[in-house]
């Protein structure tokens, strides 16, 4: 798991009145609307004694810690302590407070501490936006971990095996060559794919035995996102973005949309909804079995051709941000803060100010473990 990165938080419909608990990077956040309408984010644990702030209330624009009382506002600093109203705040009362921004429906936000000018980019995702367009979204949860998920949506060689009974093709299992086009936060492909004829009101009639559809499959670690796009000889097209948010080291969420420009009548989303429900679960009960659970360290580690190009352009763009220290120690998150101490997600603020009461997420020196 990585810090440094944007993360989809939730549906922007999502988020209402109320405290919204949040876990991501297994770190438990509070999600929160200010009296503007603003989306915050917060660390949800109190400095006082670790109560859960989500289990509070919204007073205001901040947020009261169910167990004394402390008052946090949408930048985490502590603005009431009403055993002591009257005691100067201390400068260690504050919790983290995480860049937040609402863009395609989504909330985002920026779980780490770079300032503004270095963080990455958000993918494009303008067609979720074109009214030429008719969009449907859900989620899914998956017992695996975020970076088997991504590959295994940049993995088309496993559709004839995982997803014949849907769009794969078991009678022509073959990967056409492919170029990758990438860069340090994303990277794509096209490729011609068969599938099997369909009949029917929603699949492509055709007096042959297959239907040629032209695919791009791509990723973005903002979110982080695969995407997929698909066109059909027919003009048809169909847009698919998946933001595979890690609940935590074995466990994601996956928040997705997907556009299509044609039958786009909402008597039919229900049955583009269960289409793509049922590829998941499809997908979810092979990498719920894989070994080891997390994508090996090494490609030494593994076997790959290449048709798995676009895996490897993702793994090397996640192997480059671990090089400069992004990410997550979980065997010294599990043996030293499990229990006995708290720590959270460092946040921008933690590079102006000192005093911090809860230490930040441990993170993995990647040179020492070379040597």
């Amino acid at each position: 798991m990585l810090t440094n990165l944007w993360y989809v938080v939730l549906p922007s419909s999502q988020l209402t009145d109320g405290l919204m608990p949040v876990r991501l990077l297994g770190q438990p956040f509070v999600a929160f609307r200010d009296d503007a309408g603003v989306a915050h984010l917060l660390s949800d644990i109190c400095v006082h004694r670790g109560g859960s702030l989500s289990a509070g209330s919204k007073v205001g624009n901040s947020v009261q810690c169910p167990y004394h009382g402390w008052r946090f506002g949408g930048d985490g600093v502590c603005t009431q302590i009403p055993a002591q109203p009257d005691l100067r705040i201390p400068a260690k009362a504050r919790v983290d407070a995480y860049p937040t921004l609402e863009r395609y429906g989504w909330i985002w936000a920026f779980l780490g501490d770079l300032p503004e000018s270095e963080r990455p980019p958000l993918p494009t995702l303008d067609w979720i936006d074109d009214p030429a367009i008719r969009v449907v979204s859900g989620h899914f949860d998956w017992q695996a971990s975020w970076d088997r998920i991504i590959e295994n949506g940049l993995d088309f060689a496993h559709a004839p095996f995982v997803h014949g009974s849907t769009f794969g093709d078991p009678d022509h299992p073959e990967i056409e060559s492919f170029e990758v086009d990438s860069d340090a936060w994303s990277g794509t492909a096209q490729m011609l794919m068969r599938r099997p004829a369909r009949k029917g009101l929603l699949r492509r009639k055709s007096s042959t035995e297959f239907v040629s559809v032209v695919t791009v499959p791509g990723f973005h670690l903002s979110g982080p996102c695969t995407t997929l796009e698909l066109e059909l000889p027919n003009g048809w097209r169909i847009y698919i973005v998946s933001a595979h948010v890690p609940i935590d080291a074995n466990r994601t969420r996956t928040w997705w949309m997907m556009g299509r420009t044609f039958l786009r009548s909402r008597l039919l989303d229900r049955r583009f909804i269960a289409s793509n429900i049922r590829i998941f679960e499809q997908d979810h009960v092979v990498l719920k079995n894989v070994r080891p659970e997390r994508v090996p360290d090494s490609f030494q580690q593994e076997v790959s051709l290449k048709s798995d190009a676009l895996q490897i352009a993702f793994r090397k763009d996640v192997q480059a941000l671990e090089q400069r220290g992004w990410r997550i120690d979980e065997e010294r998150l599990a043996r030293t803060f499990t229990g006995r101490k708290a720590c959270a997600v460092p946040s921008p603020e933690r590079r102006q100010i000192r005093a911090w009461a809860i230490e930040p997420i441990p993170l993995l020196d990647i040179s020492q473990e070379e040597e």
